[in-house]
């Protein structure tokens, strides 16, 4: 069955029980296909980075497949705003997080529609590709957010979550985890690396564990704690609160 997320905020579940680790989340507007079912609990494949995990029943509508592929074929338009108020024909106001999807939105009227559910939202939004200067505006407006395992939104979210939402934001596909973001696009040196690239970082066993913006000038944009800038070298990131190097460097990659 496909089906397309209706709350603001789905925690994704690596099992099926609310107690179990969030694995990541699927915002206002994402689709994914349900693989499995357990009671009230949905094993699910995301349609935008092919993530799997366990959400709950409550918070999806289902989709005739017709509907779930023209959303996924339609250019995306997406909350742009840290907080983003829409109304719902009969659910009434809520808030968005930004990098919400609007299916089948209409700028000139700032309508949507969820399902049979008409929207209206008449804030910020995005769409189409942008380039890395755009990027890096969008991931700075995350400064200073918490980090949470599995988050994706300003109010926690951890290191994939900022690169994979950022440059998402501006048109560009990323999956979820540092590991597997790290076999995107082309392999460069540090000092090739241009504002806007990742460099990843691995732990004493080689598995990369960690991911982050590329400035220039020897720094660093990532989640660690919480969001913010630390100077990088060919050892990694020397961490600016604790005086000693967070961790060690293993690749950068250009994605653009």
């Amino acid at each position: 069955m496909k089906a397309i997320t209706l709350s603001s905020i789905v925690p994704v579940r690596a099992e099926a029980a609310d107690e179990s680790e969030i694995m990541t989340q699927l915002l206002f507007g994402d689709t994914f296909e349900i693989l499995n079912t357990q009671n009230q609990w949905n094993y699910i494949r995301a349609s935008y980075d092919d993530y799997e995990g366990w959400i709950d029943e409550k918070v999806i509508l289902p989709l005739p497949d017709e509907v779930f592929e023209k959303i996924n074929r339609s250019g995306k338009y997406f909350t742009a705003g840290i907080l983003n108020e829409v109304e719902m024909e009969k659910s009434g106001k809520f808030l968005l997080p930004m990098g919400s999807i609007l299916p089948f939105f209409n700028p000139e009227t700032g309508e949507f529609l969820m399902g049979d559910e008409k929207g209206v939202f008449k804030g910020e939004y995005i769409t189409g590709k942008h380039p890395k200067e755009k990027i890096l505006e969008y991931a700075f407006t995350y400064m200073n957010a918490p980090y949470l395992w599995g988050g994706k939104t300003h109010f926690g979210l951890d290191c994939s979550g900022l690169t994979q939402m950022t440059y998402k934001m501006c048109g560009h596909d990323l999956l979820r985890n540092a590991k597997d973001q790290a076999t995107q696009g082309v392999s460069i040196s540090l000092d090739e690396a241009e504002p806007g690239d990742l460099a990843f970082f691995t732990n004493l066993k080689g598995k990369v564990i960690h991911v982050g913006f590329l400035l220039g000038d020897g720094k660093i944009f990532h989640s660690h704690g919480n969001a913010h800038i630390d100077p990088i070298d060919e050892k990694g990131i020397w961490s600016l609160k604790f005086k000693r190097y967070s961790h060690r460097l293993s690749d950068v990659r250009r994605i653009i």
